[in-house]
């Protein structure tokens, strides 16, 4: 009478066979999580640098002119930023609207850009978009229309070790 079942050498080998199979079924799952992580990232990085970017313009097109720019250590002087056209790493910078205690301020604060209405020393505690690596500005000159100034802006954000920049340019209108 012969026994029926495996031998000890038939479960070996299917077992290394099913060890296989599902190593290699994991590690798709986790290449394609990966990714999945990747493009989450970058289109979060996307939209709010877009965000970001679109909410500045939006209140610098309405502004008669920028009143402070500064970055963590230095307030740069408003001729020198006027007249060099050079970019400048800021964290915060305010844009005049109105009468002179009228300025919107945009601050950078640990990743964290913040927006407010008021003096343009101001401390703006309304957050509107995460992810801020850094903001730079220039003030470019261009002479086909008369007092015309025009801002760049551009910023670098970060998430998850993933990196994106964007960049718009800027024309106010209430000069």
């Amino acid at each position: 009478m012969r026994n029926k079942g495996f031998t000890m050498l038939e479960l070996l080998v299917s077992l290394g066979i099913s060890s296989l199979v599902v190593g290699l079924i994991l590690s798709f799952f986790t290449n394609d999580y990966r990714l999945y992580k990747s493009v989450r990232n970058d289109t979060e990085l996307q939209f709010q640098a877009n965000y970001i970017l679109d909410f500045i313009s939006e209140k610098v097109i309405d502004s008669s002119c920028m009143t402070l720019a500064k970055n963590y250590t230095d307030i740069y002087s408003m001729t020198t930023v006027r007249s060099t056209g050079r970019e400048y790493p800021i964290n915060k910078v305010a844009f005049k609207y109105g009468s002179d205690s009228e300025n919107y301020v945009f601050h950078i604060v640990n990743t964290i850009a913040r927006y407010g209405k008021g003096v343009k020393d101001m401390t703006p505690t309304v957050e509107f978009g995460n992810y801020v690596k850094g903001m730079y500005l220039s003030v470019l000159r261009d002479e086909s229309f008369q007092n015309t100034k025009v801002v760049k802006l551009r910023i670098i954000m970060e998430k998850g070790g993933q990196q994106y920049e964007a960049s718009q340019t800027v024309y106010m209108r209430n000069n």
